[in-house]
């Protein structure tokens, strides 16, 4: 139980991390389309990971 709480703060720590440095990029000039399209495809490709993995758990028959 620890070490999954642990790994969900370094998961949010990371993803704040990469938030700030996107709009410290935005703010410096980058494009901002980009940078947000980055950071949801991010964002949506580890929480569909998340729910693939469940639901593969849900319906896979034990052996």
């Amino acid at each position: 139980m620890a070490t999954e709480e642990s790994e969900r703060m370094r998961r949010a720590a990371e993803q704040e991390k990469r938030a700030l440095d996107a709009l410290a990029s935005i703010h410096a000039g980058a494009h901002l389309g980009e940078e947000t399209l980055a950071l949801s495809n991010e964002f949506t490709d580890h929480h569909t990971a998340r729910f693939r993995a469940w639901f593969r758990a849900l319906f896979t028959r034990p052996s």
